[in-house]
């Protein structure tokens, strides 16, 4: 009977060591307890390290066991950074009015045959078509590739590399101008900014692919025949989408209308590239979504990485990640009305 209990004392105490361990781990993963070295990779397991603290908050449950109450207090502490990942079911009635602004990286049109999809083309210009989005930013856009969205009478085409055939597209159903490449040194991603003219109103809109993380499949975080090299590899990019931000956040610092900011940032809402360009800004998601939001599988774990930020100058009355699987990224979309 002794041996018994000691047992189950050893196998509390060991469970309990680990909760906490994962419990601190993601809390820094999200800020909450400051920053050090190994932020950024941690910021990329968020979604993995909170499914493991929901499991262990449930196995406590089950038992009526005392650690239940490690889960809520980090919760509660925690609970501005858990709507980052998590919103609840927004209960408001969408405005059927207002300007329908719509982000989506189309991977290309599947040009490389990725999807079994084999007119993946012609569905993403019907599924544009059934949106009812009046302006679309794609990212990742073939030229060669895409269909004409002949609803759509303004479009432009900015390549990421000069003569290039992949880049940033603008479509929209009313007048773009004054548009512009955006373009970042040593790198084959980029973007573009254009004016729209909305009711009489010049909005900027900008169009924006941060620099990409380029594993694959056999990329791991864990594996001991790739871990060092791929943590090296997701240090140089954080450093570079950082940098790349800071150059958009320079460049935007010159605009004086109302912006709206449509991302593909290939990283999460923990990571200091999304900091840098929320802290003045309004992320839709935020305002209008709801459920985990996620737009791409990163590694197996579901991720989001693509967003639509306004100015305050704007307000988000509706917000949609549009689960449609034409691409590796899932489109989402906002719609927005002068403040």
């Amino acid at each position: 009977m002794k041996a018994r209990n000691k047992k189950n004392s050893f196998l509390f105490k060991l469970l309990l060591t680990i909760n906490f361990v994962f419990l601190v781990l993601q809390l820094f993963s999200m800020g909450v307890l400051g920053e050090f070295i190994v932020i950024p990779l941690l910021s990329l397991a968020v979604p993995l390290l909170c499914l493991i603290n929901i499991f262990f908050f449930i196995y406590w449950l089950l038992r009526f066991k005392w650690p239940v109450f490690l889960f809520l207090g980090g919760l509660l502490i925690s609970f501005e950074e858990w709507q980052l990942f998590y919103q609840l079911e927004n209960k408001g009635i969408p405005a059927s009015d207002g300007l329908k602004v719509m982000s989506y990286n189309v991977r290309s049109f599947n040009r490389f045959k990725w999807l079994e999809e084999t007119k993946v083309s012609s569905s993403i210009e019907h599924f544009i078509s059934e949106s009812k989005a009046e302006v679309i930013c794609f990212q990742e856009y073939a030229k060669n590739e895409a269909p004409k969205f002949e609803d759509y009478p303004y479009q432009i085409f900015k390549p990421y590399v000069e003569n290039g055939k992949i880049g940033s597209c603008i479509i929209s159903k009313y007048p773009l101008i004054k548009s512009e490449a955006i373009s970042f040194e040593g790198s084959l991603n980029g973007g573009m900014q254009s004016d729209l003219i909305w009711k009489k109103d010049t909005l900027r809109i900008y169009n924006l692919h941060f620099e990409s993380f380029r594993l694959d499949s056999k990329d791991s975080l864990i594996s001991s025949n790739y871990s060092e090299k791929i943590r090296a590899k997701l240090k140089t990019v954080f450093k570079i989408q950082n940098q790349q931000v800071n150059q958009f956040n320079a460049l935007s610092k010159l605009n004086s209308y109302p912006e709206i900011i449509c991302t593909d940032l290939n990283n999460n809402a923990f990571s200091r590239a999304y900091k840098e360009i929320q802290k003045t800004r309004v992320d839709g998601f935020l305002e209008r979504g709801a459920g985990f939001g996620a737009t791409y599988d990163f590694l197996n774990m579901p991720m989001r990485i693509d967003f639509i930020f306004t100015s305050p100058k704007l307000r988000v009355v509706d917000f949609e990640t549009h689960g449609v699987k034409l691409s590796d990224h899932k489109p989402i979309s906002v719609r927005l009305e002068k403040s």
